[in-house]
């Protein structure tokens, strides 16, 4: 059996205004029914459901599942009991159907039963929701959809439905497809009705099969409820008020009309008066609430052992390694690209070195031989570790902020359906690995191969790796910050700013002399800089004052070990931000 929903006197306001976007909203949801919101554009519904789904709080209200109350004016977590499908179908593009569902069930079941069953469970809800056929084809992007609209939506579904939600909450689960697929989507609602789970859906202008497979009508108007009611009563209950119905003509059409004022009574004189009494709630028609004494301790009892389904933290990392290792592999194009970044910078710096043959660095003779030094040239050598920083800033920037752009929305989703927020991002962060490992492990060869550096190439390797390492975790922040479209751009240009604060140009010395080394004491491109021509001019120890240069750069030599565990603290730090912003912006809401 379902849940059954009371609701009571549901308001929002608009943010420092006086304005009701809902205004005392009340009804209730018998269990195991299928429950419709109708109204025009801009009534409330979508709004409504968000709160009854606990994505967003209410200014007041209450809401009693089963008679066990809820305060809707703080933020709540429904997800272990019910579940929320958005009118966009928001599902990982590069995996396949059984995929996307099978992942789902393993993170909201990994606990209560083993692979196995699992999978088994996942089959049994792909052939009930009629998606055999296309089990094992890709979803595809909304340019480039593999499946069909009204395939996709069912596969929104059964990411919900495969943790078996006592309630299933849909917003405009009919929107953009056609009447067909529209009709067959209601048909499943209404039989996943019959089966226990209660189902409440939001509709937009529905055909005459639609609105006579509702158990009961939700009317709402300017956010205020017009009717609430089982649906095969609404008919009547708008002719006693002195309307009158077309039996040519669709009654859903009518009744939008209706609420809308697009139509008066014709039977009643005070026209005005009646619509007004219509919106006033007074004349609301109500679905009796089942007699439910205080279940409080069963209830809580039922929340609790949905809860304890929930696979644990690691094992949720690893799911998510998982999950993203298959993505990258069917993603080459846009990983040959990122390899090609890669090899591309390498080769224009190797090139750009290649006629010094390794000669970067040229210091004052130790003693007793300054006499005979030739013309000083250390800033080469600084230069060259700007021009690193700028070119790996080219190769990962733009990749860096994919990684989790591309998924915002698809984030929020599973943070609202109770997946571990840390567990993605970990699992993200760690998936990453491999690819900018990849990118850094070419950047250097070509480097390497045509520059022809002193320094030890493994060294080189661990630097260069470890400033991608950075500037995809400041690509994390910028991704939390920013919109899809801006997010590349934006990090690019922070990040060449960084890498301007590496002590190059202009020399630490004369920052320090502004007061301002605690600016550039903070970015990654200081610490890879100075162990970049650490590693450069070290092996020159034996013939060179590294003192003296050490001084006119302000470097600090022969603290490779240092510059390293700052650059990854400070690529730790940045994910960590990272993490914290999306995660807020998943649970508020945040531009």
């Amino acid at each position: 059996m379902g849940l059954e929903l009371r609701f009571d006197n549901v308001c929002l306001r608009k943010p420092k205004s006086a304005e009701f976007i809902l205004s005392s909203i009340n009804g209730t949801v018998k269990a195991s029914s299928l429950t419709g919101i109708m109204g025009q554009s801009g009534s409330g519904k979508t709004t409504l459901v968000n709160i009854l789904a606990g994505k967003i709080p209410a200014t007041s209200g209450s809401l009693f599942l089963n008679n066990v109350e809820k305060n809707l004016t703080e933020r709540q977590n429904f997800s272990a009991l019910v579940g929320f499908v958005s009118q966009d179908d928001i599902v990982h593009p590069h995996l396949t159907v059984f995929e996307n569902i099978l992942h789902s069930a393993r993170i909201r079941l990994g606990r209560a039963l083993n692979d196995q069953v699992i999978q088994k469970h996942v089959h049994e809800v792909v052939d009930g929701l009629g998606l055999r056929k296309v089990k094992h084809s890709v979803v595809g992007s909304q340019q480039r959809r593999i499946i069909s609209g009204g395939e996709c939506k069912r596969v929104s579904i059964a990411l919900e439905l495969v943790a078996a939600p006592q309630v299933l909450i849909l917003d405009e689960p009919t929107s953009g497809l056609d009447a067909q697929a529209a009709l067959s989507i209601m048909a499943l609602l209404k039989s996943l009705s019959r089966q226990g789970i209660t189902v409440i859906c939001v509709i937009h202008q529905p055909r005459v099969e639609i609105f006579d497979a509702l158990d009961n009508l939700l009317l709402l108007d300017q956010g205020r409820s017009v009717y609430t009611g089982r649906a095969s009563d609404a008919k009547p209950y708008f002719q006693t008020q002195g309307y009158v119905f077309n039996p040519g003509l669709n009654p859903a059409d009518l009744i939008m009309d209706i609420i809308s004022g697009k139509v008066q009574p014709t039977s009643l004189d005070a026209t005005d008066s009646k619509r007004q009494e219509l919106l006033s709630g007074d004349t609301l028609e109500t679905v009796p609430s089942s007699p439910y004494r205080n279940r409080r301790p069963l209830f809580n009892e039922l929340e609790t052992r949905y809860k304890k389904r929930i696979a644990s933290w690691h094992r949720q990392v690893y799911l998510c390694v998982v999950r993203d290792l298959i993505q990258q592999s069917r993603q080459v194009p846009m990983f040959v690209t990122e390899i090609m970044g890669g090899i591309l910078t390498g080769l224009l710096i190797g090139l750009a070195m290649y006629e010094l043959r390794g000669q970067v660095f040229q210091g004052m003779f130790l003693a007793p031989f300054e006499v005979l030094s030739s013309a000083i040239n250390y800033r080469l050598v600084t230069q060259l570790g700007l021009l690193g920083c700028l070119a790996i800033t080219f190769a990962a920037a733009a990749p860096s902020v994919g990684i989790f752009g591309e998924e915002i929305l698809v984030f929020k989703r599973e943070s609202h359906s109770g997946h571990s927020e840390g567990a993605y991002f970990v699992g993200k962060v760690l998936s990453s690995f491999p690819r900018s490992f990849i990118a850094a492990f070419h950047y250097t060869t070509f480097y390497a191969v045509l520059a022809t550096p002193f320094a030890s190439f493994n060294m080189l390797l661990v630097l260069n790796f470890l400033y991608f390492y950075c500037i995809y975790g400041i690509g994390a922040i910028v991704a939390a910050v920013s919109s899809r479209e801006n997010g590349p751009l934006v990090c690019l240009l922070a990040t060449i700013v960084i890498a301007v604060f590496g002590g190059s140009e202009p020399r630490l010395p004369t920052v320090k002399g502004w007061r301002l080394e605690w600016l550039w004491y903070m970015s990654p491109g200081m610490w890879y800089s100075e162990a970049f021509v650490n590693e450069h001019v070290a092996p020159f120890a034996y013939l060179y004052n590294l003192d003296a240069a050490s001084l006119e750069t302000g470097y600090t030599f022969y603290r490779t070990g240092f510059d390293i565990g700052l650059m990854v603290i400070i690529g730790l730090v940045c994910r960590s931000i990272g993490c914290c912003l999306m995660v807020i912006r998943a649970r508020t809401g945040w531009w």
